[in-house]
């Protein structure tokens, strides 16, 4: 079942495949990365100082497209780098 959320942003196959797999019970499990992406990638255009991953707001998912098995930690990490990246490069 894939993430019913829209993304405006989207990591590709490759970057996904990056991601470390994880599976902690209440820590990010069958959350779907791609949204765990955009939250960081808001945030670090925003160029907020406290950051915070909203794991609650992360659309359910167990679709390989939305990063299944993999750290919703660090697809949240990597979005807010991108951010940072592309508010200094605007």
């Amino acid at each position: 079942m894939p993430c019913a959320n829209h993304h405006i942003r989207t990591l590709n196959e490759n970057e996904l495949s990056n991601l470390t797999r994880h599976q902690m019970h209440d820590h990010g499990r069958h959350k779907c990365c791609q949204c765990a992406y955009n939250q960081g990638y808001e945030q670090g255009f925003q160029l907020r100082e406290t950051v915070t991953l909203d794991i609650n707001a992360l659309g359910d998912s167990q679709s390989d497209a939305d990063g299944r098995h993999k750290s919703v930690h660090q697809a949240f990490a990597l979005g807010y780098s991108h951010g940072i990246r592309d508010f200094i490069n605007q």
